[in-house]
């Protein structure tokens, strides 16, 4: 692929002061089956800096996370954010040039473990266009991960969500509907989506991010 080079930095994850009021990565129920998840605080907060712009002005962004596997202890690591080419409203985001990203992945030897975006005038849920977007990073891997960032909302900054399993998953692959529109039941009972219970905080942890914008 003929892709320009794109901007990176590197960052440390020691956590600003604001960070504090993140939610606990592991608040869900624990997940028999998953390989654990590290991600650091601060890519959270980076990824916020990035959206500071967008979220100012009300309009959604949206980040990719990418993970290297530790062969030690077979956890991923989130090491890299990747900020795509996008285009945001009040309610919506959608990256566009995914080869772009998909080139990153390829050439880093990364892991696609979701994406992260904000809600900079709602509350920190999962909308049923969210859960088509993680419906296709939860297919290619299980452990992928929705992180929604909502700096209005006073009960939960952050949350870290995935689609349940088998319920919500087989549901949203099932569903054909675009746009905003209902869900309905899953044929297991469960919700449709919960709290992550595979994800921890790793201060101690790198991060790189790529600006592919």
């Amino acid at each position: 692929l003929d892709v320009p080079p794109p901007q990176e930095t590197l960052h440390s994850s020691a956590a600003p002061n604001d960070c504090q009021s993140l939610s606990p990565a592991a608040s869900g129920p624990q997940k028999v089956g998953l390989r654990d998840v590290h991600v650091s605080m601060a890519l959270m907060q980076d990824f916020l800096s990035f959206a500071r712009r967008n979220t100012a002005r009300g309009i959604e962004t949206c980040g990719v996370l990418a993970a290297r596997l530790s062969p030690e202890t077979s956890t991923f690591i989130v090491d890299t954010l990747i900020i795509p080419k996008q285009t945001g409203t009040s309610n919506t985001v959608e990256m566009y040039s995914e080869e772009d990203v998909l080139a990153v992945h390829l050439e880093r030897e990364l892991y696609p473990l979701g994406w992260i975006h904000t809600h900079p005038t709602q509350s920190c849920f999962m909308s049923s266009v969210d859960v088509h977007t993680q419906c296709g990073y939860q297919t290619m891997l299980d452990e992928a991960v929705a992180i929604v960032v909502a700096p209005t909302d006073a009960r939960r900054r952050v949350g870290i969500f995935r689609l349940t399993t088998p319920g919500g998953l087989k549901l949203v692959q099932g569903c054909d509907r675009r746009g905003f529109h209902a869900h309905g039941d899953t044929h297991t009972r469960q919700p449709l989506y919960e709290l992550s219970g595979h994800v921890y905080l790793n201060e101690r942890a790198h991060h790189k991010v790529v600006d592919l914008r």
